[in-house]
């Protein structure tokens, strides 16, 4: 029935919001049941087109049955339309928010370390999750192990554009202001005790500090100088 591939689509991409944390990447990128949708798309265009042309003006004008066919496809076709544009809305916003949760660090975003380590430590609630293997059956967006290898080459063109395009904004005023920082909770003082909680490698900070940041270890630290990594995982507050 005309409608059925494109109401899957966005079943599925609901479902996928509310399954989906933001941490975990996105699911992959539907382009099997996109192209059907098109296509279905494209033969309701043609099959209107056809009829118009042999019936003409006067059959259109008389012939209700004829009217209330075209009708049905005309409906069908813009509401797969619809549809679509409404799955790529979301899969937009999902990639903004991952953005954003991510501190603005692309190279960590695209990285398969951090989609492998997000996706082991959720992957123990996962599993205890009843019907969870159910839904992912059901779901034609399976996850993958990187968010780089769920986007599609127009949505990556697009993650970097919107980086590019966030990091010159904020350069203007990075003195003051750090738009990607943490507002969750304002504050309290400029220091900030931390563990490592993942490996961070050596990082060198605001100050021109070197610190070899190792899964266990606790730091007193200017809390501007690590934010970015609180924010990304590596550290936490204690």
């Amino acid at each position: 029935m005309y409608g059925d591939l494109a109401l899957q689509l966005v079943t599925a991409s609901h479902r996928s919001t509310l399954s989906t944390t933001p941490q975990l990447p996105l699911p992959k990128y539907a382009l099997p049941l996109i192209l059907a949708i098109a296509l279905e798309t494209r033969q309701l265009g043609t099959s209107i087109t056809s009829a118009a042309e042999t019936h003409g003006q006067v059959s259109l004008s008389q012939d209700r049955a004829l009217v209330c066919n075209l009708t049905v496809q005309h409906l069908a076709a813009r509401r797969n339309k619809r549809c679509l544009l409404a799955y790529l809305a979301t899969r937009v916003g999902g990639i903004k928010e991952r953005w954003w949760d991510a501190g603005g660090g692309l190279a960590y975003l695209l990285s398969s370390n951090n989609s492998n380590n997000t996706l082991q430590s959720n992957s123990t609630s996962n599993s205890n999750t009843a019907g969870g293997n159910s839904n992912a059956a059901a779901n034609p967006e399976s996850d993958s192990q990187d968010l780089r290898s769920n986007l599609s080459p127009q949505e990556l063109d697009f993650l970097r554009g919107y980086n590019t395009l966030l990091l010159d904004y904020k350069s203007d005023f990075l003195d003051v202001l750090d738009l990607t920082a943490s507002i969750d909770r304002p504050p309290g003082e400029l220091m900030v005790d931390v563990r490592v909680i993942r490996d961070a490698g050596e990082v060198v900070l605001d100050g021109g500090e070197r610190i070899d940041f190792r899964k266990g270890e606790r730091f007193r630290l200017a809390r501007s100088g690590v934010e970015r990594l609180i924010v990304q995982g590596f550290l936490e507050e204690v």
